[in-house]
C-alpha cells in the first residue's frame, strides 16, 4: 500500500459517500454534505481522505476541523491553532495487518505534519460514532479503535432506545414521570405532530425556536449560524438524511416545539431540539416520544436491529444544565452505550 493524502475538496462527493456507506465505521456524520458546514463559523474544514495509489481506492476518510482561539499566557494573548475531530474517521473494512499498519503510519505522519504546519497547541480530541455499524450495542464491541491511530483512549456515554421493542414495552420502560406526561398530553387532544417541509416558512419557524431556546438558557454563544440550519433544511432534508418534526398547538395555531432527527441505515439520532418559552410541561418529551414512534413505523421493519440515540449523557452531574439534559435523554427506557473517544499523542 502506497498512501497519498487527498483533501476533502479533491474527492468526488459520491465517491466519498459510497465509502462511508460501504464500511462499518461509517456514519451520517461522515457524509460529504454533513461535513460541508460545521456548526461553528470559525471552523475551517480540513477533512481528508487517504488514497491507496497501488489499488487506486480510498482506504480512509477523516472528519477534521481547524480553528484559531485566543490563548493567554503570562498576560500575553495570541491566536493559536486548534485541531478537533468531533466524529473521527472511517477506514476500509478487511485490511490485512500489513496494510493496516501502513495506513496507520500514513495517518500519523499527516497529522504530525498538520501539527507542525499550523503550530497546533492542543491535544486533538476525537470520538467514534456510537451507532456506526461497528459499534452498535448488538456487536458487543469493547475495543476503542482510536488507540491504534495514536490516540490515548477514553470513553463517554450516550443513551439509546431499542425501537424493535413493541410500543407497549417501550412505554412501560420509560420513567414514570415520562409515561405520565405522554398520557396526559395525549389525552388533551390539543397537539399534533407534523413533519416540517423544506420551505423558507418552516425554516424560519425552526430558527426562531432555536434562538429562543438558547437565549432562554443563557447560551446565546451557542446559537448556530443560519447557514448550518439552511444546510439541514434545503440540502439534507430533501435527501432524506434528516427530518424535522414540529409539535403544533391546535388551540393556539402555532408550533411550540421542534425536533431534528439524523437518519442513517438502521439508526436515528436526536440531533437538535427547540421549543417556545411559554409551553406546557412535558411537551418536549411528548414530541420526542411521538417522533420515535414515527421513525419506528417508517423504518424499523427493514432491519433486524434499529436504534434511536437520544444523545450523550453525564450521569455524574448533580445539578445544572448538564444534569437536566442528561435526565431528559435517559427518561425513555434507554440503554447506556459507550462513545469511544481519544486524545492524540503527538
Amino acid at each position: 500500500m502506497k498512501t497519498k493524502i487527498l483533501q476533502y475538496s479533491e474527492v468526488d462527493s459520491e465517491e466519498w459517500d459510497d465509502f462511508v456507506y460501504k464500511n462499518k465505521g461509517g456514519y451520517a456524520y461522515h457524509l460529504y454534505d454533513v461535513i460541508a458546514l460545521d456548526r461553528w463559523e470559525n471552523d475551517k474544514n480540513k477533512s481528508f481522505a487517504i488514497f491507496d495509489e497501488d489499488r487506486k481506492e480510498i482506504v480512509m476518510i477523516m472528519q477534521l476541523h481547524l480553528e484559531y482561539k485566543k490563548i493567554t499566557d503570562n498576560g500575553n494573548s495570541e491566536l493559536r491553532a486548534r485541531l478537533h475531530s468531533r466524529w473521527g474517521f472511517v477506514y476500509k473494512d478487511g485490511l490485512h495487518r500489513k496494510e493496516f499498519n501502513k495506513l496507520v503510519k500514513g495517518f500519523k505522519e499527516y497529522i504530525d505534519e498538520l501539527y507542525k504546519k499550523y503550530n497546533v497547541y492542543n491535544a486533538m480530541e476525537i470520538a467514534i460514532p456510537p451507532l456506526c455499524e461497528l459499534m452498535q450495542p448488538q456487536k458487543g464491541n469493547l475495543i476503542n479503535q482510536t488507540m491504534f491511530f495514536g490516540y490515548r483512549p477514553s470513553v463517554r456515554y450516550t443513551a439509546v432506545v431499542d425501537l424493535k421493542k413493541n410500543i407497549e414495552t417501550m412505554l412501560a420502560d420509560c420513567e414514570q414521570t415520562t409515561r405520565q406526561a405522554i398520557r396526559k398530553i395525549s389525552n388533551e387532544k390539543r397537539y399534533i405532530v407534523r413533519m416540517a417541509d423544506s420551505t423558507r416558512e418552516d425554516f424560519d419557524i425552526y430558527v426562531k425556536l432555536h434562538k429562543m431556546t438558547y437565549t432562554r438558557t443563557n447560551c446565546e454563544h451557542a446559537i448556530i449560524r443560519d447557514e448550518y440550519n439552511e444546510n439541514i433544511f434545503f440540502n439534507l432534508m430533501p435527501k432524506d438524511l434528516c427530518k424535522v418534526y414540529f409539535l403544533v398547538d391546535e388551540h393556539e395555531n402555532k408550533v411550540v416545539a421542534a425536533t431534528v432527527i439524523l437518519l442513517f441505515k438502521n439508526t436515528a439520532y436526536y440531533w437538535w431540539g427547540a421549543s417556545e418559552n411559554d409551553k406546557e410541561d412535558g411537551v418536549n418529551k411528548y414530541l420526542l416520544w411521538k417522533v420515535m414512534l414515527e421513525v419506528k413505523k417508517l423504518y424499523s421493519d427493514e432491519y433486524e436491529y434499529f436504534w434511536f440515540e437520544t444523545g450523550g449523557i453525564y450521569l455524574w452531574a448533580r445539578n445544572g444544565k448538564t444534569k437536566g439534559l442528561s435526565d431528559f435523554k435517559k427518561c425513555f427506557g434507554v440503554k447506556i452505550h459507550p462513545i469511544w473517544t481519544g486524545t492524540y499523542c503527538c
